[in-house]
């Protein structure tokens, strides 16, 4: 099998079939393995080619052609060795001027990937920025304007963001090429140059100096300012003899040329385009670069307020050709504007939330003004009436919904925008007239004859369709329509008014309806996809965000997303998927589902040691209160260093018990005179908590809850008792029940027999040592001793 350098070898390497074959071979076929000898050859010998066609002036745009397809793929120690060779043969090309378009074009565009990739090269950055940077400059500074392209301003454009210091140096030159676009009809032109402005701007941040009168402003705000006054002084120009302009105060503006007055239309129309380019550059300026901008919002509204509150119905003048031509470019003028609004918005956010009230009364006077067409009026080309406008409104809005969110406020006016957006998006029936002959010369005799027969055909009778007005809907405006509609209810929700789900409901359903039922009324959403699409995305945003007080259209909706699913369109049929396995979840919602958490284990344990605890309770019923405290030490015993953690469902399952025991316990006990309680109450207080000594003793106690009723509720109060303690005292008193104690104002206190206590004895806890037990022997006779003569003076219940 040959090799790659063979094959190479086999062209001959000054004819175009070689040329065309390393540029096939460098863009098509770059991703075929060979061996890795093979290829470090075939990159020596295309360097070497490429070399070799840019030091000959015939075919150096050859070069740059095979160069520019190579470049990306370069190895770094081959473009520190041919680097600065490159771009001198590539300025040389940029330099001549016999250069064509074609090679001015290859040559920046050469150029530009030099200096984005020497820019992270230390070893060639430092020769680059002193010495090509500035000879770049002073050539694209000296071009005719007629060499002055797309690729120009992409070279300036990576000069200003590669090297900013540089071209700071030089921002005079480069302003000047900038705006040459001013006026350019050439749309491509105007963006690139708009771009190359807010670069400029940014590049001289540092040396900005605001003027003693705008200290508040820096670079970005200040340029702003002035793109806003040249925008002002146009408005004044144009619009100041026929209507009343709020004043604006001109401090400063772009030094751009006038425009000549000699041709009247030219005249207009160039104010037009001037104006339109201005709006461009404000756009750009508003967009910002890698979320870094600001802005002096007042600045920007008080243009756009100013200029779309000209409407056709204001131009009145006694001039008839300027009032024509003002009318002809202003729905343009108004596009303009919105294009500013919608920069303004993207770049900017809900940090405009502030001023939404001033943003949405913009697009609302806007769609209002642009409905009021007279009936005898047509457009030439059989459009909707100020289309382009309307379109306009509706992405801004769009834009506005998507930015803010739930914060648009949308909701303030959503009923407002109702009858505009329905105007686009509902087809008009087919109006029909109807003529009847003339009854001038006819008889009493004819006259009742023509009466009697109206209702039949006749020769008499002539239909015909309307033709005086456009009845059927615009594509484009019902897609852009359809979009609010849609985001309206995804961000106004229930915020919405009811009537403005009501009137939504009762118009979209009906329309499908007629799509997909054969309706030979209707047929723009049938022959409209795109349009039927987005009705249907309609729909399903009623249903996915519906009103409180609106019921769900939730039958209607299957049927339609039923029928949608047989749509020859595929978009269609995969929407009407979406939506039905959206309407399964919510007609029948699924439970959640069973994981057995590590947490749910633990609870299930604690449910069974409960259990086990409930089964001895139950069997200590039968128990002697003598044999409690041995019952109680064998327990101790068996579960040695084990501590029982009771869960708050468990505590409160005991406490139901607990307190279902106190209910049965309450008509054996009665109430010993006052004087008795007041005895009790006072000698109860000072022995009701026991202090703990140390933590040894904490760890010897029993924790015993015993519930106690109030006046309205019951509740629990804690009472430390010591298991010795315990069984003695069960021991003594366990025929004597004991009256109702006062403890204070909120809580009682309620008796029981020793075998009681022993049922609600809520958590038992025995890890005492040995040399624990013989410290405490002393301090728990005490304690014994002490709630014993407690209980001596409180007499026993005589009943």
């Amino acid at each position: 099998m040959a090799t790659l350098m063979e094959l190479l070898n086999s062209f001959d390497h000054d004819s175009k079939e070689y040329e065309e074959f390393l540029q096939t071979l460098i863009c098509f076929n770059g991703d075929i393995p060979f061996n890795l000898e093979e290829v470090d050859c075939a990159q020596n010998t295309i360097i070497s080619t490429i070399n070799e066609y840019l030091n000959r002036s015939q075919s150096r745009y050859n070069g740059l052609l095979i160069l520019d397809k190579i470049l990306p793929h370069c190895p770094k120690d081959v473009f520190l060795k041919y680097c600065i060779l490159w771009m001198s043969k590539a300025t040389q090309i940029l330099e001549s001027i016999h250069s064509t378009l074609q090679e001015l074009s290859i040559s920046c565009k050469v150029l530009g990937c030099l200096l984005i990739r020497s820019r992270d090269i230390f070893d060639i950055q430092k020769q680059i920025s002193a010495q090509n940077v500035k000879q770049i400059i002073n050539i694209i500074s000296n071009l005719s304007a007629e060499k002055i392209c797309g690729s120009i301003y992409y070279l300036i454009a990576v000069l200003l963001h590669q090297y900013p210091e540089v071209c700071e140096r030089y921002q005079i030159f480069i302003r000047k090429v900038i705006l040459l676009q001013i006026d350019s009809s050439e749309e491509n032109l105007v963006e690139a140059s708009a771009k190359c402005y807010f670069l400029l701007v940014k590049a001289t941040e540092r040396s900005f100096k605001p003027p003693t009168s705008k200290l508040n402003y820096n670079s970005c705000t200040y340029n702003q300012a002035l793109i806003c006054n040249s925008i002002h002084v146009l408005m004044d120009e144009l619009f100041s003899d026929i209507i009343e302009l709020e004043s604006v105060n001109i401090w400063d503006k772009l030094e751009l040329p006038n425009i000549s007055e000699q041709n009247v239309i030219q005249f207009y129309f160039k104010q037009e385009r001037r104006f339109c380019n201005l709006c461009s550059y404000l756009s750009y300026m508003l967009c910002g670069i890698a979320k870094k901008n600001s802005v002096l919002p007042h600045e920007i509204l008080k243009v756009l307020c100013r200029g779309l509150a000209i409407q056709p119905l204001n131009l009145k003048s006694q001039n008839f050709v300027k009032e024509q031509m003002l009318y002809l470019i202003l729905p343009k003028l108004h596009v303009a504007l919105f294009n500013v609004l919608d920069a303004l918005i993207n770049g900017f956010k809900e940090q405009l939330i502030p001023f939404g009230s001033t943003i949405l009364q913009l697009f609302l006077q806007t769609l209002q003004w642009t409905e009021s067409v007279l009936e005898n009026q047509i457009t030439i080309t059989g459009n909707k009436p100020f289309k382009n406008l309307r379109m306009s409104v509706y992405k801004c809005l769009n834009t506005w919904l998507e930015n803010t969110n739930a914060l648009s406020g949308i909701e303030t006016v959503a009923d407002e925008f109702l009858p505009s957006i329905l105007k686009d998006i509902v087809p008009e029936r087919d109006r029909v007239l109807l003529t009847i002959q003339k009854t001038n010369n006819l008889s009493k005799r004819a006259l009742k004859r023509l009466r009697d027969s109206q209702y039949e055909k006749g020769t008499y009778l002539n239909n015909g369709i309307a033709s005086n007005k456009e009845h059927y809907l615009d594509k484009d405006i019902c897609k852009v329509a359809l979009n609010v509609l849609q985001n309206i209810h995804f961000n106004g929700g229930t915020l919405l008014k009811q009537i403005f789900f009501t009137t939504i409901q009762n118009i979209i359903i009906p329309l499908l309806y007629d799509c997909y039922f054969s309706s030979t009324e209707q047929k723009f959403y049938k022959e409209n996809p795109d349009c039927r699409l987005l009705l249907l995305r309609v729909l399903r945003a009623l249903q996915l965000n519906p009103h409180s007080f609106v019921p769900l259209p939730t039958q209607y909706s299957l049927e339609i997303f039923e029928l949608a699913l047989n749509d020859k369109n595929i978009s269609i049929a995969q929407e009407a998927k979406m939506a039905l396995a959206e309407l399964e979840k919510i007609v029948h919602s699924h439970a959640p589902p069973i994981q057995i958490t590590q947490v749910e284990i633990i609870e299930k344990e604690f449910v069974a040691d409960d259990q086990n605890m409930e089964e001895y309770m139950e069997t200590m019923e039968d128990v002697s209160p003598v044999n409690v405290e041995t019952a109680i030490d064998k327990n101790t015993e068996a579960s040695e260093n084990k501590k029982l953690k009771l869960k708050n469902s468990n505590c409160n399952k005991i406490d139901e018990l607990i307190g279902e025991n106190i209910v049965e316990n309450e008509s054996c006990i009665e109430q010993t005179d006052q004087d008795l309680l007041k005895m009790q109450d006072n000698t109860l207080k000072q022995q009701t908590e026991v202090t703990v000594q140390n933590n040894n003793t904490v760890e010897s106690e029993q924790v015993t809850e015993i519930p106690d009723k109030s006046s309205n509720e019951s509740s629990s109060a804690p009472i430390a008792l010591n298991a010795s303690e315990t069984s003695e005292s069960m021991s003594q008193y366990q025929n004597q029940s004991l009256p109702t104690l006062k403890i204070n104002e909120y809580t009682e206190v309620e008796s029981m027999d020793t075998t009681q206590v022993a049922d609600h004895t809520l958590e038992i806890v025995s890890e005492v040592s040995k040399e624990n037990e013989i410290c405490l022997s002393s301090e728990k006779t005490q304690k014994e001793e002490e709630i014993l003569q407690l209980f001596q003076d409180i007499p026993k219940n005589n009943t």
